[in-house]
């Protein structure tokens, strides 16, 4: 008899037990939920008020002044934010803060004083076509005030690029799948000249870049189709044309390269993505090296076949049609006269080969 009750009781606390459990977990659940919900922003819209750090003040009586001013939407919240993040340092002054930012950005701008936040107005910024994106991160965070430390988290955000993707049909989904990419959504980032307003969140100038692209896109989809690739593939090319030759017709050429040899199933062998597996290197011979084109990266087509997992930087309107129309030759090699004085009329100049026995020779006249 007392067995039975033994196991009445063992599973009568099981029950209990489970029941706990369950509880903690909604509990919880509940609690991340509701965190996230009050770390958002107060509004979509931009909306600039005026907020002053006192002398004497501290974060949670800062704080707390934020959520009476309707600029957070929880003191207890972003106490906890605050808390989680390390942010403990605050600077007096009259800071010009805006409702459409979330607590993090909120936060983040409290840390610095408020005269390295006086940009105001509207600010017209030139994206260099080729650069990195890190690059242009840091470049429109100088002229606005942004940060390159939002940028870069956005911008290798899988959730935030598929909330994009039902917008702009430029991005293409084999993106997401690439492990390798320092950045996401390099490639994307569209080189032109924007006027932005200086209080312009990160997400509102990464969306004009994003739909810059996508505009210029729809005038050459269907040739990006008809060259059997997806945006991405041909931006990936695109990027490596961009790096190894100046001008229109001499991109056309060296794509013409590039395309002889993926149908012929050589490997690309160009040396401009061996910097980008690098992605901190001191002097371009880094990415010349024989050691380095040993370095085991998906970019390195010195070792791997194909077109890399994706852009090496923003190509410009130029790399992408020129790779779109690139030019139908029999070369398979090229060299460019870097070695020249860059005042010499032949500094830059490339030279096409269509066997390695005349490459190999020309480097050697050329480079050595």
């Amino acid at each position: 008899m007392s067995a039975v009750v033994d196991v009445d009781m063992t599973t009568h606390t099981k029950k209990i037990l489970g029941g706990l459990v369950l509880v903690c977990v909604i509990a919880v659940v509940g609690f991340m939920l509701l965190f996230n919900i009050n770390t958002q922003s107060i509004s979509k819209d931009s909306q600039t008020v005026l907020f002053n750090v006192n002398e004497g003040d501290t974060m949670s009586t800062v704080i707390d002044r934020l959520a009476d001013d309707g600029i957070v939407r929880s003191a207890f919240f972003t106490k906890i934010k605050a808390k989680l993040g390390h942010h403990d340092q605050l600077y007096e002054g009259q800071f010009n803060l805006d409702k459409s930012w979330d607590v993090d950005r909120i936060l983040e701008y409290l840390e610095k004083p408020s005269y390295e936040h006086d940009k105001t107005g509207s600010v017209a910024i030139t994206l260099i076509e080729g650069s990195w994106a890190k690059d242009i991160a840091k470049k429109i965070a100088s002229e606005t005030n942004t940060t390159v430390e939002r940028f870069l988290e956005l911008w290798n955000d899988p959730k935030y690029i598929e909330s994009l993707m039902s917008q702009y049909e430029v991005l293409s989904k084999d993106l997401l799948k690439n492990k390798d990419a320092k950045v996401l959504l390099e490639g994307y980032l569209y080189p032109d000249t924007y006027e932005f307003n200086a209080n312009n969140s990160e997400e509102e100038i990464t969306e004009r870049l994003i739909a810059n692209g996508n505009d210029k896109y729809q005038n050459y989809k269907d040739q990006i189709d008809s060259l059997g690739m997806t945006p991405y593939q041909l931006f990936s090319l695109a990027s490596i044309v961009e790096y190894e030759a100046p001008g229109y017709e001499n991109m056309q050429d060296v794509a013409g390269v590039f395309m002889n040899r993926l149908k012929q199933g050589m490997k690309l062998e160009s040396s401009v993505t061996i910097c980008y597996a690098l992605y901190e290197f001191e002097d371009w011979d880094d990415c010349e090296s024989m050691t380095n084109n040993q370095i085991d990266s998906p970019y390195n087509t010195y070792r791997y076949e194909g077109i890399t997992p994706g852009p090496i930087l923003n190509p410009s309107q130029s790399a992408i049609e020129a790779v779109i129309n690139y030019s139908h030759h029999d070369y398979l090699f090229f060299v460019a006269n870097v070695k020249a004085d860059k005042n010499d009329p032949d500094y830059g100049k490339i030279y096409y080969s269509k066997t390695f026995e005349e490459h190999d020779q020309r480097v050697k006249e050329i480079l050595n």
